[in-house]
């Protein structure tokens, strides 16, 4: 992903375009297929409690625990959220959706996702 720094402190990236590291997701989390997931960071706070990026996932299924909150923008793709007490909703493109610290979530991505996010976490992330 080329991140170019304007104006002193403006950092840009083409999220649709962006290449993206290999993120993959903890084998024990994975509940069906196989979900390829990758990311980057485009910023991220020097305590790496507070950043932002782009992450994409093939299509399966899996869990995922929030340990930070997290607001994220679906730039392509389907996938249904449902969390520890069995409420889902299917989400695409141009969703914006925000989902707080310590919600237990299974995702079911039908077509590859790609999202922009912010997260904020009580301690450091390590992605």
């Amino acid at each position: 992903m080329q991140k170019e720094k304007v104006a002193g402190s403006i950092l840009t990236v083409n999220a649709p375009g962006a290449s993206l590291d290999p993120w993959p997701l903890p084998k024990e989390q994975v509940i069906s297929g196989d979900p390829q997931a990758s990311g980057r960071f485009l910023w991220q706070s020097e305590d790496k409690r507070l950043g932002n990026g782009v992450w994409e996932c093939t299509p399966g299924s899996f869990t995922w625990d929030f340990t930070w909150d997290e607001t994220l923008s679906l730039l392509e793709g389907e996938v249904t959220i449902t969390d520890q007490d069995g409420r889902g909703n299917t989400y695409r493109a141009g969703d914006l959706i925000f989902v707080t610290t310590g919600t237990k979530s299974t995702w079911v991505i039908t077509k590859t996702v790609r999202k922009v996010f912010h997260i904020r976490s009580e301690t450091p992330v390590e992605l």
